[in-house]
């Protein structure tokens, strides 16, 4: 999300950090749903040597973390 592309170069900049953001609207859903999230974030994490990485192929100028593009790495 906070990755930047230098204009000059064209090569991308990474952040310090690399976080996820996990935003849940409230009392919107019940706590089925919370549940799903929290079994399916540890399926993540439980594959997380299998899963591979992401580089973005096309962005927008602004907001690019809502609508790149990616390919896998």
């Amino acid at each position: 999300m906070f990755g930047r592309v230098d204009p000059d170069t064209g090569e991308s900049s990474h952040p310090p950090m690399e976080l996820v953001r996990l935003a849940i609207p409230r009392r919107v859903y019940t706590q089925s749903h919370i549940d799903y999230v929290i079994e399916a974030t540890a399926e993540v994490f439980r594959q997380r040597e299998r899963i591979r990485g992401l580089r973005i192929i096309e962005e927008p100028q602004a907001l690019r973390h809502f609508t790149a593009k990616f390919e896998e790495v």
